[in-house]
């Protein structure tokens, strides 16, 4: 395909992709919320909220780009902030060198240039050189009777390099500036993260709170240990099991009632019975939670309780839902009794298993179920203490009561012996952690680390399989005459071909890239033992970033495959300069093509959202959702994989610095490139999507360090160019050139590794000179600068800034919000942390009660808005800011911050919807022959005239709790 063809194919993308922008979104309430999620979901903070898009493209296009830093850093988080600022500093390093090299290497590769003329060989016979179209502007159209226009060829690439490590050391600055800053804000520093670290590999002598506290508390004011909060982590993995099957027992419930609903309300209307909206449809029915009267029982006893109503739903015929349906309508599930009574379901698996066999309805197994391991589950919750059932792990979170500290604890050694109570981390947030790599060892951790790598091997080398059957779906016309049992596409119509061999391979192909790769990549950053999702989304742009670096890039421009290039690698290591000089010169028409689709397709889809569109208005509705499913669609806002996305740029600029200098065209289309993507993702990012994992910026920084390997393989390539050219006599005609590019080559490896050196302490911990200047922004911030008593205090006091009165405000706030109760044990902290939860539960209930008004009308455009309107008025009832909750609240909060959440885990709310025909009331009734271990709620779900579900606030049981995550 021609550089021209892929123009042409992708521009009308991209016009359509604008013109329903502006033109066909805003007529679709749907379409606009895809495209500006964050003006139009409101379960976000007031400082997350933004106005609408501007409807004129001139007052769209100057709000782009009068969004100032600060805006961005608030809005977007600091990874959001350093993507952005990584296209800019990618447009600030190509754009100048556009001007430059197009400028003075177009004319030199161009002018009296191979082109298509005749020339004389060596022995005297006449020979037509084969140079046209883009190649007539690139290295290879250089005259061998003018090899002396080389020289300008080393200049400007001694200049590309010169400038390139300018802005890179730069950059590297500014990240580290920009980071600190945010880190000592005061904003950040009363987060419970900034001052907590996580200690990993703890000897067995270590594994308790009193050892640890008797550790660190070098740290703090005095040796101080009730300044300290420690949290010794435990293996809860059986609990969490059981925590998981119970979710998915819940889903399969309600998508059982909801089904039910559905069919028995199609008949009801077919009836045209009469509906009591009063009764059946604006009447919210109480949750069962409040039903008390099985409390005090032993786990025997409510098994039992289950039981009897489990074979009461079994031969219960009086259900409301048998007036409409047949019995036989009702799902049926199959049970074998076991060795010990209890009933299971017949496995495909074990065709042997032998017992009493007996057929059930599907809800009343799964009612039965659910809360049959709710028993379980709040069993094993008063027992969190217990060695034998839960063991400690070798890692644990220490809280100090100031940030400094944190950071001074993880950058010191901690133990006498090599590899014990490392690595540390600092800035670790609660909802990032993955509990279940808490227990990795040093061994383990170097052990996967090799299978990980072993794995990653595995598919740079098998990525020929997928890619072959790919290319072989792209030649599906000819198959039918070149494969004869492939003869009967023959008959297929063109248009089918057409479709599979064009647009069918480049979707599959992108998803493939684009989605599987990184999700692969991500399980092998699991795999490594990498402790939070910042840390793994950090390892995940490694694996990714080198896979595409070497399968799209290396690969692709010598035109090979990694079975085939390795070993000829490994044989002479030295040919490596020949191989890229020979094939990369070559390769510069397929990257054209390459950036031309993606600046003009990929930014058009960005901007526009249309997959994200397309999946709500079309797939979605095709599904069963229930009225979880659809308060999940309606208010959650996409949230980024960063470790995809920078791996993907950074690939697109490594291209750039390859072919700079031997096609200098290529600066044009990756300056367009990174141009469309520059407002593509400035607007995202702002209107649309929204951070639950920030590194704080250390993606960018990796980013910028893997940038050298473009610099690096540019040079090699360079290098092996220049010892291939030949004058016209046949000899080597730049040695110079090749010799002055090796010492270019050096220098550069040298200023790099200086420049890691230098910088890497300041990448993650802080230094001890910014402590000042942060309390000193933390005071202005939290104390009004005309507080008499203050003023008192910086005149008493103006030689010490970090130390505050006892008496002053700031010593207070520090006090209540670090000097907290000490933790008794996990089982304490977590019931006090659910008992807060159910309080600040029933809080906000009453809240959002009068949210619950639904009228059964056509689903048109404003039903649609007073739905939504009435679903944000429910999420505004739920607090975002820690100082929305009493001290009481906030204090079991904070306790229980580090300790694993499925400690914290409360019983499920089966929830379904509201229907005329009065399913769910009935329901609701029939639950509560199973007392408070199984909860039902009809509550802000409905179901319309269309047997569509919509909702007016969040699921019942949802954690109140639940916007704080960014919080802490």
């Amino acid at each position: 395909m021609s550089t021209t063809t892929s123009l042409v194919n992708a521009t009308p993308t991209a016009n359509g992709t604008l013109e329903s922008f502006f033109e066909g979104a805003p007529a679709n309430v749907q379409a606009q919320a895809g495209i500006q999620l964050r003006a139009f979901l409101l379960n976000l903070a007031d400082r997350l909220r933004v106005d609408a898009v501007p409807a004129d493209p001139v007052t769209w296009i100057r709000r782009i780009f009068s969004i100032r830093d600060d805006e961005l850093k608030l809005k977007c988080g600091l990874d959001g902030y350093f993507f952005i600022r990584f296209l800019r500093a990618i447009l600030v390093i190509f754009v100048p060198l556009m001007a430059i090299l197009v400028t003075v290497l177009l004319p030199i590769n161009y002018n009296k240039g191979k082109g298509n003329r005749l020339h004389s060989t060596v022995d005297g016979s006449l020979e037509r050189w084969n140079v046209a179209g883009l190649d007539t502007l690139s290295w290879q159209n250089v005259d061998p009777a003018r090899t002396n226009r080389y020289w300008a060829h080393l200049v400007c690439a001694i200049i590309a390099v010169v400038w390139s490590l300018y802005r890179l050391y730069h950059e590297k600055v500014h990240f580290i500036d920009v980071r600190q800053r945010f880190l000592t804000s005061p904003e950040h520093r009363l987060k419970a993260s900034a001052r907590t670290i996580l200690v990993t590999n703890i000897p067995s002598e270590y594994r308790s709170k009193e050892a640890l506290e008797a550790l660190y508390d070098v740290f703090v004011d005095n040796d101080d240990r009730s300044r300290l909060t420690v949290w010794v982590n435990r293996d809860y993995k059986a609990l969490r099991a059981l925590v998981a099957r119970r979710r998915s027992l819940r889903h399969a419930l309600e998508k059982a009632e909801l089904r039910i609903l559905r069919l028995v309300n199609m008949e009801f209307r077919k009836k045209g019975e009469a509906v009591c909206a009063n009764d059946a449809v604006e009447k919210t029915i109480r949750d069962s939670s409040v039903l008390d009267g099985d409390d005090g029982l032993h786990s025997e006893q409510l098994q039992q309780i289950v039981t009897r109503a489990f074979d009461e739903d079994c031969s219960n015929k009086s259900q409301l839902w048998h007036k409409y349906l047949k019995p036989s309508t009702a799902a049926q599930v199959s049970l074998i009794q076991g060795k010990d009574g209890k009933w299971k379901t017949v496995s495909l698996f074990k065709p042997w298993a032998s017992g009493e066999k007996r057929m059930a309805p599907k809800i009343a197994w799964l009612r039965s179920e659910v809360a049959r391991l709710t028993i379980r589950i709040d069993a094993l919750l008063t027992d969190l203490d217990n060695e034998e059932l839960f063991k400690k792990q070798n890692s644990a979170f220490i809280q100090f009561d100031r940030q400094m500290a944190a950071h001074m604890a993880c950058s010191l050694v901690s133990h006498n012996k090599a590899g014990r109570m490392s690595p540390r981390f600092v800035e670790v947030a609660p909802h990032e952690i993955i509990w279940a790599n808490m227990d990795v060892t040093s061994l383990g951790r170097f052990v996967r680390t090799c299978i990980a790598l072993v794995l990653f091997v595995a598919m740079l080398v098998l990525w020929g399989i997928p890619t072959a059957i790919l290319g072989s779906l792209s030649q599906v016309g000819s198959l039918g005459y070149s494969v004869s049992w492939l003869a009967w596409l023959k008959s297929w119509p063109s248009w089918i071909l057409g479709l599979i061999s064009g647009p069918l391979v480049a979707i599959l192909l992108a998803l493939l890239i684009q989605l599987v790769v990184p999700a692969l990549a991500r399980k092998l950053a699991v795999l490594v033992g990498a402790p939070t999702r910042s840390k793994r989304e950090v390892i995940t742009q490694d694996f990714y970033f080198t896979f595409l670096f070497i399968e799209l890039v290396l690969l692709t421009a010598v035109s090979s495959s990694a079975i085939r290039i390795v070993p000829l690698i490994i044989g002479d290591p030295g040919s490596i300069p020949t191989l890229l000089a020979t094939n990369i010169p070559t390769s510069a028409n397929y990257f054209f093509n390459y950036l031309i689709v993606q600046s003009l397709g990929y930014s058009g889809s960005i901007l526009f959202q249309y997959l994200r569109i397309l999946y709500i208005t079309t797939i979605w509705p095709w599904f069963t959702q229930t009225p979880r499913e659809e308060a999940w669609l309606q208010t959650t806002i996409p949230h980024q994989m960063w470790g995809n996305v920078y791996s993907l740029f950074t690939n697109f600029a490594v291209i750039g610095f390859i072919f700079c200098v031997v096609s200098p065209l290529m600066l044009i289309f990756v300056s367009i490139t990174f141009s469309f993507f520059w407002v593509a993702y400035r607007h995202n990012y702002y209107y649309v999507q929204r951070n639950k994992v920030d590194t704080h910026g250390l993606l960018f920084n990796n980013a910028i360090s893997q940038l050298y390997a473009g610099i690096y393989v540019m040079e090699i390539a360079l290098i092996g160019l220049f010892l291939l050219v030949r004058d016209s006599d046949e000899n080597v005609a730049c040695k110079a050139q090749a010799l002055i590019m090796i010492v270019v080559l050096i220098l550069t490896a040298a200023f790099h590794f200086v420049m890691e050196q230098h910088l890497r302490p300041l990448y993650e911990l802080l230094p001890v000179t910014v402590e000042d200047s942060a309390v000193d922004a933390e005071r202005r911030l939290l104390i009004s600068p005309n507080d008499p008593e203050v003023a008192q205090e910086r005149e008493s006091s103006s030689n010490n800034d970090a130390t505050v009165s006892e008496t002053s405000p700031v010593a207070t706030l520090d006090q209540d919000s670090t000097s907290r109760p000490q933790v008794q044990s996990m089982s304490l902290t977590a019931r006090n942390a659910r008992k807060a939860l159910l309080r600040l539960k029933k809080d906000t209930t009453t809240k959002i009660t009068h949210t619950q008004l639904h009228l059964l009308e056509s689903p048109n455009i404003s039903r649609r808005r007073e739905v939504g309107d009435q679903l944000s008025a429910a999420i505004a009832g739920y607090p975002d800011e820690l100082t929305d909750l009493t001290p009481d609240e906030r204090a079991a909060q904070l306790k229980a911050a580090f300790q694993d959440p499925v400690t914290r885990e409360t019983a499920p709310v089966i929830w379904i919807p509201q229907d005329p025909a009065g399913i769910s009331r009935d329901a609701l009734k029939q639950s509560e022959k199973y007392g408070r271990n199984l909860q039902y709620s009809n509550a802000g779900a409905f179901l319309t005239a269309k047997n569509k579900v919509e909702v007016t606030q969040p699921a019942p049981d949802t954690r109140p709790d639940w916007l704080l995550d960014w919080v802490l």
